[in-house]
């Protein structure tokens, strides 16, 4: 049939990016629709370990507390008194708020232990409720039936009613482990994935509205192709989040993925609000990534939407003082996008100059880039450092915890990256402005091949990010 409308898009090369707002568009409607979905099962206190009753025959170095739908610590969250009083617990959280560990800073000995946890549902409403178990020193575990009133098996394999454990129950617990491991993984990569889109999208925009002067204004068409590309990135890491969200909520169910309900179950509350901003977000992006800048606006707009959705789902929704901790997660998020955004874009210039046999002008691109860039790796550093302090309870937790390690790995990455961006600014990019030899020559060349090493290293640093914005500090 014909169309004009189709026809007029199909002169003009609209076509590609037509098909790609419709593709956004089926996956956001999804998305949001998925969002929108009632969560249909009760939030409740599924099992503990050591479970309600039980005696154990050996020290405790941790209690776990499973949930049967996410849940946010309330106050302490969980609290221990043992025959000498109160525990010092650090409690963390796993599997996106199901499950919650208090860690003792000593093994619990012989003696018997209440247990009391306060948790918020994510609808809001305070749950909370108590638990008891006895430390043995006599090596014999009893065997005790769970908070849902599974039996759990003792040291000798039976449990309470004298029954043994089978091997395919056991397979089955193992196999139901492995993937919620693996859903775990899937929803951290998926956030990771989306991070990147959005930080890509953002310096793009920068590059293109910012930099990108005289004749340079023909390569906005690639910027906003680099734009377009990096919002699609954003909801197909959202679609995939929310299809492992729902398995690792439904401890490790595969059918859950395509499950309305699942889906649903696991979309309450803060998570719902996080997946529609950032949903939200990459359509305006879409929307708005053209080559004339009067869209920009439209596509700043996603962007603003689309970091309110990432700050959600950071740590400063629960640390003190929350005006300082915002304050740096909206710098910090802001300085590395324009950093890394402006850095892969800014490679992505350089190739496709040189595919197309047009003069690369890397000096005058990264003299212009390297002023925004050198601010932008100033204020990461500054608000890292505030939302550091500010999120660890000790020191300590640098060297102690897996979250600390995270952060120095991050850490190191970054001051690698710098590094690289430090010697480009001093060193490179003066000598490219100074010579006299003809484009394309070996220190072009360099600028450009330094870009895509630096796109690998920053690929490591969002990765180690969406870790670090999942993970709990205390663990």
């Amino acid at each position: 049939m014909y169309s004009p409308v189709l026809t007029l898009a199909a002169r003009r090369g609209w076509i590609p990016s037509a098909r790609l707002l419709i593709v956004a568009l089926s996956l956001a409607v999804a998305l949001v629709s998925a969002v929108a979905a009632p969560a249909l099962a009760h939030t409740d206190l599924e099992s503990t370990t050591p479970a309600d009753g039980a005696s154990v025959g050996e020290p405790v170095d941790e209690v776990t507390l499973t949930f049967t739908l996410p849940v946010t610590q309330l106050g302490d969250g969980v609290s221990l008194e043992g025959p000498e009083g109160g525990v010092p617990l650090e409690v963390s959280a796993a599997r996106e708020g199901v499950e919650w560990t208090a860690e003792p800073r000593e093994p619990l000995e012989a003696g018997t232990y209440t247990g009391e946890w306060t948790v918020a549902a994510e609808d809001g409403h305070p749950l909370s409720g108590d638990f008891t178990f006895t430390v043995r020193t006599d090596g014999v575990s009893d065997g005790v039936a769970t908070s849902e009133g599974q039996p759990t098996p003792g040291s000798d394999g039976e449990t309470d009613d004298g029954s043994t454990t089978s091997a395919s129950e056991e397979s089955e617990d193992s196999e139901e482990e492995s993937r919620s491991a693996i859903a775990e993984w899937v929803t951290r990569l998926a956030s990771a994935a989306a991070l990147w889109g959005g930080l890509v999208a953002a310096g793009a925009l920068v590059l293109g509205t910012w930099v990108l002067t005289g004749r340079d204004r023909v390569d906005r068409p690639v910027v906003a192709r680099v734009m377009r590309r990096s919002a699609v990135l954003v909801l197909l890491a959202l679609v995939v989040r929310v299809m492992a969200r729902a398995v690792l909520v439904s401890q490790g169910e595969p059918t859950a993925a395509v499950s309305a309900e699942a889906i649903g179950a696991s979309l309450t509350g803060t998570t719902r609000w996080v997946l529609g901003l950032q949903a939200l977000g990459a359509v305006l992006v879409l929307a708005g990534a053209r080559p004339r800048l009067q869209w920009a606006w439209l596509a700043g707009a996603g962007l603003l939407v689309l970091g309110a959705g990432h700050i959600l789902a950071g740590h400063s929704n629960t640390v003190e003082p929350r005006w300082l901790v915002l304050t740096a997660d909206i710098a910090h998020l802001v300085a590395a996008a324009v950093w890394v955004g402006g850095v892969v874009t800014l490679g992505v210039l350089l190739r496709h100059r040189r595919r197309h046999g047009r003069p690369l002008d890397a000096a005058i691109l990264g003299a212009r880039y390297s002023v925004v860039a050198a601010a932008s790796v100033a204020v990461v550093g500054i608000a890292g450092v505030i939302l550091t302090l500010t999120i660890l309870d000790r020191f300590d937790q640098l060297w102690e915890t897996t979250w600390g390690l995270l952060l120095l790995g991050k850490v190191a990455v970054v001051a690698v990256v710098g590094a690289i961006g430090a010697y480009n600014h001093l060193r490179l990019v003066p000598s490219l402005a100074n010579t006299t030899e003809p484009e394309g020559h070996d220190g072009s060349d360099r600028l450009r091949r330094s870009t895509t090493f630096e796109t690998v290293l920053m690929a490591g640093v969002v990765l180690l990010t969406a870790w670090l914005v999942a993970a709990a500090v205390g663990v």
